[in-house]
């Protein structure tokens, strides 16, 4: 009896480590909107986007309504013709997510 309550608690407590991993791992690192705003004209996103991401050539994308995990992976590999490919060399993980917040706090 136990062992077996042993065995169980074993089992829980891994399966509550393997969550948490799995919670941080797939969570957005925390974004700077100053630090986006910039990235977004370093990058050249606003001669599409629109200054304030409010559209222009190309969709409006202020006030962003996408994952941060969607919106990466748009950014590594865009469905449209038009807009480049922004691979981790060019946009890192962490410039994404300022990027990303600074998105997010836009007015739609």
């Amino acid at each position: 009896m136990l062992n077996t309550f042993r065995a169980e608690a074993v089992t829980l407590l891994a399966v509550y480590l393997i969550l948490i991993l799995l919670l941080t791992a797939c969570s957005p690192p925390t974004g700077n909107a100053e630090n986006g705003q910039r990235w977004f004209a370093m990058h050249n996103c606003t001669s599409c986007h629109g200054k304030n991401g409010t559209g222009g050539r190309a969709p409006k994308i202020a006030a962003l309504n996408r994952s941060f995990g969607s919106f990466v992976r748009f950014l590594r590999n865009p469905d449209s013709t038009s807009m480049p490919r922004f691979p981790e060399e060019k946009i890192s993980k962490q410039d994404a997510a300022d990027i990303y917040i600074w998105l997010k706090t836009l007015p739609e």
